[in-house]
C-alpha cells in the first residue's frame, strides 16, 4: 500500500482517536470559524444543513489540531467523514487529519470513503496524499444560477417559466408575496402537512422525518441568519421558501414547498424569493438533486450556469464496488 495510505506497525492508539459530538445551535460559531473563511459554495457545510438534518446523531463533528471533521451516518448509507476542514490560513499537518479520518473509519469497521468532497479540497487531498482514490459523484453536486436569470426568466430556453407565472399572475392577481416571519409558521406547517396527505403512504412516513428537520428551521430562522418568503392568495398561504447567505456572493436554498393546486406556484416562489430577498447576490444556489429524477429535470429546467462538482475519495478503487451507496446499488 503506498506510504500516505500505510497502517503497517499502527494500532487503534497510535494516533488519539477523533471524539465526535453532535451539532447544537450553540456550535454555530464554531463551525463557521473553519467554514466560512474558505468561501464554499458547496452546501453541504452550511451550518443550517448540518444543524437541521444532523439530528439524532445522523451528523457529528470533532476538533482536532485545528482541523473540523464532519462524520454522516445515515441509516440506508455507510458512515463516511466529509474532507477534513483546516482553519483558514493556519499551518497544519493535513497528511495527519487525511490519516487520523481514515484510522476513524476503518476502526468503525467501514471502508474508509470522504464523500462530498468538494472539488479545491479533492485537490488539496489528492495533493496531499496522490495515491488515494477520487471519483465524481454527481447526485450530490449542487445547481447554481445566476441571479439575474431566476429573477428576469429571459431567453427560449426559459420561455415556460414565464408561461407559468404568466398563467399564475392572470388567475390569482391579488396575491401576496410576504417576508415569513415567526407568526406564518404554523400556516408553513399546515401546508407541509397537506402535502404529506397528498403521497403514498411510503413517501409520507419519508416526509414526517423531513418535517423535523424544516420544524428545526423555521423554529432557529433568526439564530440560524435564515431568510424566507411566502406567497399567501385569499389569506392563505401557497407556498414558502427558505434560505440564508453562504457567501457574501451567493444565497443558498434550502427549503422549497408549495400548493401544486395552484397552477404556476413553484415558478412564482422562486421568482419572488429571488427578487425581493437576493437583491444583492450574484448567484443562487439551489442544492443538489440526489439522484431523484424528477428533481433533476425540474433543477436543469431552470438552466444553471454552473455546477458544483463533488466527489468520493477512497484509499482503493471503488469505481465498481458495491455496496458503498447504501442498500440500492444497482
Amino acid at each position: 500500500m503506498p506510504e500516505c495510505c500505510e497502517y503497517k506497525n499502527e494500532t487503534k492508539t497510535d494516533r488519539s482517536e477523533l471524539i465526535f459530538h453532535d451539532i447544537t445551535l450553540d456550535i454555530k460559531p464554531l463551525i463557521d470559524s473553519y467554514t466560512k473563511p474558505w468561501m464554499l459554495e458547496c452546501s453541504d457545510l452550511s451550518f443550517t444543513n448540518l444543524f437541521i438534518w444532523g439530528m439524532d446523531g445522523k451528523m457529528q463533528y470533532a476538533e482536532k489540531d485545528n482541523i473540523l471533521f464532519i462524520k454522516l451516518h445515515f441509516s440506508s448509507v455507510p458512515m463516511y467523514l466529509w474532507a477534513p476542514i483546516p482553519k483558514y490560513g493556519m499551518e497544519v499537518d493535513y497528511k495527519k487529519a487525511i490519516l487520523d479520518g481514515i484510522d476513524y473509519m476503518k476502526n468503525a469497521g467501514v471502508e474508509p470513503t470522504y464523500r462530498s468532497v468538494w472539488t479545491p479540497f479533492r485537490d488539496k487531498i489528492l495533493e496531499t496524499c496522490p495515491e488515494l482514490y477520487s471519483m465524481p459523484t454527481d447526485i450530490a453536486w449542487d445547481y447554481v444560477y445566476s441571479r439575474e436569470s431566476l429573477s428576469t426568466l429571459k431567453g427560449k430556453k426559459l420561455h415556460g417559466k414565464r408561461n407559468h407565472i404568466n398563467k399564475f399572475l392572470s388567475k390569482y392577481p391579488d396575491y401576496e408575496y410576504k417576508r415569513l416571519t415567526p407568526e406564518m409558521v404554523e400556516d408553513c406547517i399546515a401546508l407541509y402537512d397537506k402535502w404529506i396527505m397528498e403521497k403514498d403512504e411510503e413517501t409520507a412516513k419519508t416526509l414526517q422525518t423531513e418535517k423535523r428537520s424544516v420544524l428545526r428551521a423555521l423554529n432557529n430562522m433568526e439564530e440560524l441568519g435564515l431568510v424566507g418568503g411566502t406567497i399567501y392568495i385569499d389569506n392563505k398561504l401557497c407556498a414558502f421558501t427558505v434560505g440564508e447567505r453562504l457567501h457574501p456572493h451567493m444565497q443558498l436554498i434550502h427549503i422549497e414547498k408549495g400548493d401544486t393546486n395552484y397552477d404556476g406556484i413553484f415558478p412564482m416562489i422562486n421568482q419572488q424569493y429571488v427578487l425581493h430577498e437576493c437583491e444583492d447576490v450574484e448567484l443562487i444556489n439551489r442544492e443538489e438533486d440526489m439522484g431523484v429524477e424528477g428533481m433533476r429535470k425540474a433543477k436543469r429546467s431552470y438552466q444553471p450556469i454552473k455546477m458544483i462538482e463533488k466527489h468520493l475519495i477512497s484509499v482503493k478503487d471503488l469505481t465498481n464496488a458495491k455496496g458503498i451507496w447504501g442498500n440500492d446499488d444497482e
